[in-house]
C-alpha cells in the first residue's frame, strides 16, 4: 500500500471511526481501524461486530494495499501532523511508515485479513436505498436518543423504534425511546418522501442507540437528505462516500401505548423556558442520588421544590390556569430537564394526575412530541 491524503481528509475520517471502534475488548483487531487502498481513493472502516462505518477518502494512490492500525493512535498522530499531505507506505511484518514533511512514524499493525467482514450490499440492492429528510430525522433522534436504555439487561429497549402510521391519507413517520423510567415519543410527516419508505418501516424496527449516534453525528455535518435499506437484520445508512451499518436489535419492542393517555384532560400550559430554569434551579438542592424535585399543584399555583439533608432546600411557585384538587408528585429532575429541553414550542402542556400516575409533557405546537417521566417515592 502506497498512497498520499491531505491531512484534512485524513483527520475527518479518523474523527469518524473513533466512536465505534471498541474500547474495551478481548478481541484486539476490534480495536483497529481497517485502511484499505485501491484506485478509488483510501477507503477507512471500523465495526464492534454490531455497528459498522465506511468511509472513503479522496487520496492518490500509487500502490493497492490493506493493513489495520490502532485507530486512536492512528488519529493522535495524524492529529499532532503538520497541515500538509501525508504519506502512507505499508512495510514488512504489518507495519506501516507514515510520513509529513520530515516527520517519519513507523508503527505496528494487524493483517488485513483479520479484521471481521463487515455487511455489505450488492450494486444491484444499492438501488433499493431510500431517502429520508436529513433535517427532520436528525430533530427526531435529539428528541428520543437521550430516553434509549443503556441496561444491558433490557437489551430489547437499548435502541429506538422506528414505525409509520396511517390514518386515512394522513402519514407519520414515529421515533419511541424508552428505559423504564422515562419515554419520548415524537411523530414526523415529513422525515419520509416515497411510498417504499413507509413499507420499510411499516411493522416497525428497533434501531440500536449507537448506531443512531454515528448517523446524528453524521447528520451534524451537514443537512442534506440520506438514504436507507434494509438488508435481512441490517439497516444501512448511506451519504455521499459513508455507509453506517447497524444490526437492529431483535424482538418485540415495549407496549409503549399503555402509558401514554390518549386524550389529555386536566392539563396545565407553562411557558417552556420558564418550567426549565425553575427545574435547573429547585434541582440545585436535591441530593445527587436521586436528584428529586416535587411537583405541588393547587388552584391557580404550581410549586415546584426539593431538599436535601446535607445541602438544604429550595421552592419557587408558577402561576397556572389550575382549579382542581391539590396534587403532590415526586419527579426525577434530570429526566425533567432532558424531555423539556428538547421541546421546540414555547409553551408545553404538563399532565399530572394521581400520585401513581407518570407525568406526561406536550408540546402545543408542531407534530406530536410527548414524553412520560414515572414517579418517585416522596
Amino acid at each position: 500500500m502506497k498512497l498520499v491524503i491531505s491531512k484534512s481528509h485524513m483527520l475527518l475520517g479518523l474523527q469518524r471511526v473513533q466512536n465505534v471502534v471498541e474500547k474495551r475488548t478481548s478481541m484486539q483487531i476490534l480495536t483497529n481501524a481497517l485502511l484499505k487502498a485501491d484506485k478509488d481513493g483510501l477507503s477507512l472502516s471500523a465495526t464492534d461486530l454490531e455497528v459498522g462505518i465506511q468511509s472513503l477518502l479522496p487520496a492518490d494512490v500509487t500502490e493497492k494495499g490493506a493493513i489495520t492500525i490502532k485507530a486512536r493512535s492512528l488519529l493522535d498522530i495524524v492529529r499532532e501532523l503538520p497541515e500538509t499531505t501525508i504519506r502512507f507506505q505499508s512495510k514488512d511484518n504489518n507495519r506501516l511508515e507514515i510520513m509529513a514533511n520530515k516527520t517519519v512514524f513507523n508503527i505496528v499493525g494487524m493483517p488485513a485479513e483479520d479484521f471481521p467482514e463487515m455487511p455489505s450490499f450488492s450494486p444491484e440492492e444499492s438501488k433499493e436505498f431510500i431517502r429520508m429528510n436529513g433535517p427532520a430525522v436528525m430533530s427526531m433522534l435529539d428528541k428520543t436518543l437521550y430516553a434509549a436504555s443503556t441496561d444491558e439487561s433490557r437489551y430489547h429497549l437499548n435502541g429506538v423504534y422506528f414505525e409509520t402510521l396511517k390514518e386515512g391519507e394522513k402519514k407519520s413517520f414515529r421515533m419511541v425511546a424508552t428505559d423504564a423510567h422515562r419515554l419520548a415519543l415524537v411523530d414526523n410527516p415529513e422525515a419520509l418522501f416515497e411510498e417504499q419508505a413507509w413499507k420499510q418501516f411499516e411493522e416497525g424496527v428497533i434501531v440500536p442507540r449507537k448506531g443512531l449516534f454515528e448517523l446524528r453525528r453524521l447528520l451534524s455535518e451537514g443537512k442534506d437528505d440520506f438514504f436507507v435499506t434494509i438488508r435481512g437484520k441490517v439497516l444501512f445508512v448511506k451519504r455521499e462516500n459513508i455507509v453506517i451499518s447497524m444490526r437492529l436489535i431483535e424482538g418485540k419492542y415495549a407496549d409503549y401505548r399503555r402509558i401514554i393517555p390518549e386524550n389529555a384532560t386536566g392539563g396545565i400550559v407553562l411557558n417552556r423556558d420558564e418550567l426549565l430554569a425553575s427545574l435547573k434551579r429547585i434541582s440545585l438542592m436535591s441530593s445527587d442520588k436521586s436528584r428529586s424535585v416535587t411537583f405541588s399543584l393547587m388552584p391557580g399555583v404550581l410549586q415546584v421544590s426539593s431538599q436535601s439533608p446535607e445541602l438544604g432546600d429550595a421552592k419557587e411557585e408558577l402561576a397556572v390556569g389550575y382549579e382542581g384538587e391539590e396534587l403532590r408528585l415526586g419527579f426525577n429532575s434530570r429526566y425533567l430537564i432532558d424531555a423539556i429541553s428538547t421541546i421546540d414550542s414555547e409553551n408545553v402542556l404538563l399532565e399530572i394526575r394521581g400520585k401513581q400516575n407518570p407525568g406526561v409533557i406536550r408540546a402545543t405546537s408542531g407534530p406530536n412530541h410527548t414524553s412520560v417521566v414515572m414517579p418517585m417515592r416522596i
